[in-house]
């Protein structure tokens, strides 16, 4: 099923703003991508995960009204090293009307006045990554899967047998089945957070991946 092209704002270029960002655009979508950091914005440029990327101060109203916010469908703010700076943009982005607000929390207190501010969908990337390390050790070994947008999804993924001992570059699961990977849990629990191309894949191992449902759905069939 050919999923209806939108237009998404990602507010912050650390580790999961660049994921979130690369999955909207590798699925056909638009992305403009934004940091206050020239230096991010051109790093992801250079990478070419997204088409379009630009330097801007998001808790800069005036700079974030000229973006036309109306065209876009969602705006995920990840602004990771200060809460003060996330809370502000979330709550200018209201002021100005967006209608669907994603944000990423670092804790409870920060997800709470989030929620309060009127933010649509709040994620805890952290949180959700150490209940997996407790219920592994716990001996709890379920996987789950959590709803970013109407169609995207974080997922952790018991790593198809096919993939032992291939490198993430030598895998293709970005190129062939549009999933960007944030991290991978070993055997014991201990997570690889970002693993970079020439990280080798173990057997045991998890991936949390990005992407739509339905990606996320063919390539969990691999397991079948």
């Amino acid at each position: 099923m050919e999923l209806e092209k939108k237009s998404f704002l990602v507010i912050g270029l650390g580790r999961f703003g660049s994921n979130v960002s690369s999955a909207f655009f590798s699925n056909g979508h638009d992305v403009l991508a934004v940091d206050r950091d020239i230096n991010v914005v051109q790093n992801v440029v250079e990478q070419r995960t997204v088409e379009n990327a630009i330097q801007i101060d998001g808790i800069d109203s005036n700079s974030l009204r000229r973006l036309d916010l109306e065209r876009f469908a969602a705006v995920i703010v990840s602004v990771g090293t200060s809460i003060e700076d996330s809370l502000l943009i979330c709550a200018t982005l209201k002021e100005l009307g967006v209608q669907k607000i994603v944000a990423k929390a670092s804790n409870q207190m920060h997800g709470s006045i989030l929620e309060k501010i009127g933010v649509d969908l709040i994620v805890y990337p952290e949180a959700e990554m150490g209940r997996r390390v407790a219920n592994q050790l716990m001996g709890l070994n379920f996987l789950d899967e959590f709803p970013l947008t109407e169609n995207f999804s974080i997922s952790e993924i018991s790593l198809p047998k096919t993939y032992v001992s291939k490198t993430l570059a030598e895998s293709k699961i970005r190129s062939d089945y549009h999933l960007n990977i944030l991290a991978i849990r070993r055997s014991g629990g201990h997570f690889s957070i970002s693993p970079s191309a020439a990280t080798t894949f173990q057997q045991d191992d998890h991936i949390l991946v990005i992407g739509t449902h339905d990606d996320i759905e063919k390539f969990k069939e691999l397991n079948v």
